[in-house]
């Protein structure tokens, strides 16, 4: 099949100029000013929804239902640990047919994710069954020895050393044409002949060369290498590996060819395919940060973008660092004529990511180059592991759910605006990474960690001209060498690759360019091209404020300018252009007067419709309202408290004496048995409150007593999660100290301890691990207020340590604001409702609805709603709302699971980065290292035994 990109041209170029021009019209035709507040739903956020429980269509329903009030756009349905329904079996596509039909009702773009987990090729297993020639393969060396010169798997014996490949049985080649046909047959078109055409195309996860091994290998390399370059591959072996011969052509030529061949076999390959049959494909590559990195796992990373309909890449933890990722897919989607650049994002963030902190991660990709959101992880359920699966929960679990539609409203019509107008930037930066491949060696040997340090010297030559830019305003692409060969052309005095002309080009510091990027750059200068660098480029005008990133879209009427505030401070600038600026919340303009002090994370969309700015007025000062203090409790969720910790029994002899729960599971699993697990859990009350429930996962599979008294297993409704059951637990409870008892036989089925064992030797296995049983802490729940002995300790990010033996005390009457959690609240995970009466004399005021530990505030004053806030800016002006002397306040504050769920016991507190490993005490199949196996019961160097809990409450000032 034709190279759609390649032969087409001239037509995408048409088609997205028409595209934009209709946008723009279409925005313009509903009157002036512009109206921006609808956003269709292919520019809204399509989750990751993690298919990782027992299936039911009833509930698969319910949860679109969810996703639409939330203002989701779409979804991934994506095979995840813990699935309990057999992936691609008859139930899985009748959950399959229904979210698809339930979407389709409603508008939505349901997407089908191509694997069992991750990463995705091999089928669920299917493709790499099939044996060694589909599996993935790896080039190393060792030293030659007597015991190995006649070994199996070599593929050279040069002076002193054997060079072999490895085998990975858990993944596949994805250099093989064949074997990555084999997985379109098994997977690709299966969901057409089960589900049709009626689902929008597929996600693909992280497909990759290698992980962390030295090079990658296929049996069909060395036909392909000769084929291509007409010499012999095995016998230069050792230059790939030393600093011999003619080493550089060598590694040139053989990173060429695996970009190639990964870029065609397996990209191209399934993009035709899903293009042929009605679909899109979309998803992003493993490690593609920076150029070391993206060579080991991809080759290159930006060729294989052009094979996407809606190119993407991920973002994971809360840091921002300095990489060329979001510019590099942006790039490539601008020359290719491809309106949507994708991003999965905010996986290991942890519950207690504010929405100010979300629409910072987002907002630093937007404005280098995406525009759709992927959120990570929308779970079917958050039961057992599944709780720990790189969080935060960003579904319906969470307290703040209700409103999380003003975050993706804003996200969204940023995203369309960016995605419908046209991109002018007019500077290319080539991208260096044939140096890399010249350099790179592998990862053995004395010298290299030296080679990586080179490698990184290169790529921080590259950002280096890339924050130049930024800091300029100067709006740029990335050019990628071997894109340059298949798309690249002078005309006149511009360098064009695709739909993208650029009348600059920039060469960051490097080894030597490929043949094909040095003729393009001779024939560029010869007719009048710039070639220069960041430092000599005059900046943009636009302002002088270089801590603000910024990029810009045109349309046909008006142009957009797009300004970032990515740090921790305050920023105030100045503007040339803009006459309007954007509401992104309601879609709203007001008129700009070209000044703005942004916030920490604050954005500014300005609009210019070439029109002169009108006179705004000076602005009357006012003055702030402390919201700090004591307040009335008017209403509250559920409390909770988190019961982790227990003596426990193994068939009657005690393992441990208040040991830590999530022990007893692995302990359990490494005996390959049935065991006999008793748990005495201990707690204390000060008050009998008027309801209290045991909240379990699985009580049918439990035998419970609360101080010797049968506690009923008949359920009185569910918390936070639909498989979190509620057990009346009251009429046992007594004064003082309490004693829970609770008992079960647990084994797994011998088909959980295989994958078990297997997930032990590979990741690939642990991203799709289930348990039949498990064992989970539990939870005490109901109207009271709780209370934790013991000194607080302050730790990192707003967090703090503390003793954890939990007491049930009376439900407060009044809080502090600023101490919700010291208020009775130190595990909570719900919605406060507080009320207080201030006497005003001046009425000009305004409050920050700002705090630590939450998510959203919403505000009335004497009874009318003010508004509520998730993310910067959070002032609001109360001055219309007030009235001299008694005004009555009334906030309602939703915050988020942290404190509930965890991670409990991290030695720093509160991570920025949290995998399924951060809530372990011992080794485990989640964490451990590369020699260790089952029972080694090694504790893990992050683990505290005291509780760590994050601050929750208002705040006055920002904390950084």
């Amino acid at each position: 099949m034709k190279n759609i990109c390649e032969d087409d041209d001239i037509a995408l170029l048409l088609v997205k100029t028409m595209d934009t021009i209709k946008s723009a019209k279409s925005l313009m035709q509903r009157g002036y000013p512009m109206n921006f507040k609808e956003i269709d739903k292919k520019y809204r956020p399509i989750p990751f929804w993690s298919w990782n429980e027992k299936l039911n269509t009833d509930e698969t329903r319910r949860q679109v239902e969810e996703m639409d009030k939330a203002g989701v756009g779409g979804y991934f349905m994506h095979a995840r640990g813990g699935l309990l329904t057999e992936y691609m079996g008859e139930e899985w596509f009748d959950n399959i047919k229904v979210a698809i039909d339930e979407g389709n009702t409603r508008g939505m773009h349901p997407w089908a994710y191509d694997e069992n987990g991750w990463p995705s090729g091999f089928g669920g297993g299917k493709v790499n069954g099939l044996g060694v020639e589909y599996q993935q393969k790896s080039l190393n060396i060792e030293p030659l020895s007597e015991e190995n010169q006649n070994a199996e798997n070599t593929l050279a014996i040069i002076g002193a050393y054997r060079y072999y490949y490895k085998v990975n049985e858990f993944y596949v080649d994805v250099l093989s044409r064949d074997v990555v046909g084999r997985f379109i047959e098994e997977i690709y078109a299966e969901y057409e002949k089960r589900a049709g055409k009626r689902f929008d195309g597929f996600f693909t996860d992280e497909p990759q060369l290698t992980r962390y091994d030295s090079f990658p290998w296929s049996f069909t390399l060395p036909e392909k290498f000769k084929e291509k370059y007409g010499y012999d591959l095995l016998p230069r072996l050792n230059e790939l590996f030393h600093d011999e011969g003619d080493f550089a052509t060598t590694r040139v030529d053989y990173w060429k060819l695996v970009t190639e061949l990964f870029s065609e076999n397996f990209f191209r390959q399934i993009y035709e395919w899903c293009i042929s049959h009605g679909y899109q494909f979309t998803g992003h590559l493993l490690y593609e940060e920076n150029l070391l990195i993206a060579m080991r796992a991809n080759g290159a990373a930006m060729p294989h973008y052009e094979y996407f309909s809606i190119p993407g890449m991920d973002w994971l933890g809360r840091p921002i660092v300095d990489c060329h990722t979001p510019v590099a897919v942006g790039s490539v989607a601008a020359q290719l004529g491809k309106k949507q650049v994708l991003s999965e994002t905010f996986a290991c963030a942890g519950h207690n990511v504010s929405h100010g902190e979300l629409k910072r991660i987002f907002e630093w990709q937007m404005v280098r180059g995406v525009n759709l959101l992927c959120t990570h992880l929308e779970g079917y359920s958050i039961r057992g592991l599944r709780k720990r699966d790189h969080p935060p929960a960003l579904f319906y679990q969470q307290p703040w759910w209700e409103d999380t539609k003003i975050f993706f409203d804003a996200m969204s019509r940023i995203g369309m605006l960016l995605s419908e107008g046209e991109i002018l930037a007019d500077t290319l930066v080539i991208e260096p990474q044939s140096t890399a491949w010249k350099l790179y060696k592998g990862d053995v040997g004395e010298d290299a960690s030296i080679v990586q340090e080179r490698i990184m010297h290169y790529n921080n030559a590259l950002l280096r001209e890339m924050k130049t830019l930024e800091h300029k305003h100067i709006l740029y692409h990335l050019g990628d060498e071997i894109l340059m060969e298949r798309h690249g052309s002078v005309f006149a005095n511009q360098l064009v690759i695709g739909n993208m002309k650029y009348s600059r080009v920039i060469v960051p510091e490097n080894l030597g360019l490929l043949p094909h990027t040095l003729q393009l750059l001779d024939e560029f200068r010869r007719g009048g091209g710039i070639v220069t660098s960041a430092h000599d480029l005059a900046p943009n005008p636009i302002t002088e404020e270089n801590a603000l990133t910024y990029t810009m879209r045109h349309f046909e009427d008006f142009d957009l300018h797009y300004f970032v505030n990515s740090t921790d401070a305050t920023v105030s600038a100045t503007f040339t252009y803009g006459n309007l600026a954007l509401d992104i919340v309601t879609g709203e303009t007001y008129a700009f007067s070209g000044e703005h002090h942004f916030a920490p994370t604050e954005s500014l969309v300005l609009i210019d419709t070439h029109e002169p700015r009108k006179k705004t007025g000076a602005q009357e000062k006012k003055e702030p309202l402390s919201l700090l203090g004591e307040w009335q409790l008017k209403s509250a969720t559920y409390n909770s408290i988190t019961l982790d910790k227990c003596d426990y029994y193994f068939d009657g002899e005690l393992v441990a004496r208040d040991g830590y729960v999530l022990d007893i599971l692995p302990r359990i699993n490494e005996k390959r048995r049935a065991v006999n697990l008793k748990q005495v859990y201990r707690f204390r009350a000060e008050t009998i409150p008027e309801t209290l429930f045991l909240c379990m996962e699985t009580p049918a599979i439990f035998d419970i007593t609360l101080n010797g008294t049968q506690i009923s297993k008949e359920t009185c409704g569910e918390f936070i999660d639909r498989s979190f059951q509620l057990l009346d637990i009251l009429p046992a409870l007594r004064l003082g100290e309490n004693e829970l008892r609770i008992t079960s036989t647990i084994r797994q089925s011998d088909s959980t301890y295989l994958h078990h064992e297997k997930a032990w030797l590979s990741p690939i296995m642990k991203n799709s691990l289930s348990y039949d049983m498990e064992i989970e802490p539990v939870y005490i729940v109901g109207d009271f207020g709780a209370k934790l002995e013991g000194e607080m300790v302050k730790t990192e990010a707003d967090s703090y340590r503390i003793l954890h033996y939990p007491v049930i005390c009376e439900l407060p009457k009044t809080v502090r604001a600023e101490a919700l959690d010291a208020s009775g609240y130190p595990e909570f995970a719900g919605t406060l409702t507080l009320s207080r009466t201030f006497y005003i004399e001046n009425t000009n005021l305004f409050v920050n609805l700002y705090g630590v530990g939450l998510n959203s505030i919403h505000l009335a004053i004497n009874g009318q709603e003010v508004g509520a806030k998730m993310f910067a800016p959070y002032s609001i002006d109360i001055s219309p709302y007030l009235k001299k002397g008694e005004n009555r306040f009334e906030l309602r504050i939703l915050n988020n699971l942290r404190n509930m769920q965890g991670p409990h016991h991290m030695n720093t507190g509160e991570n920025s980065k949290i995998s399924p490993a951060s809530f372990f005490r011992e080794t485990n199949v989640f964490s451990h290292g590369e020699n260790q196996s089952e029972g080694t019961h090694e504790v893990l160097p992050h683990y505290n035994e005291k509780i760590s809990l994050v601050y929750f409450g208002l705040r006055d000032v920002f904390l950084k």
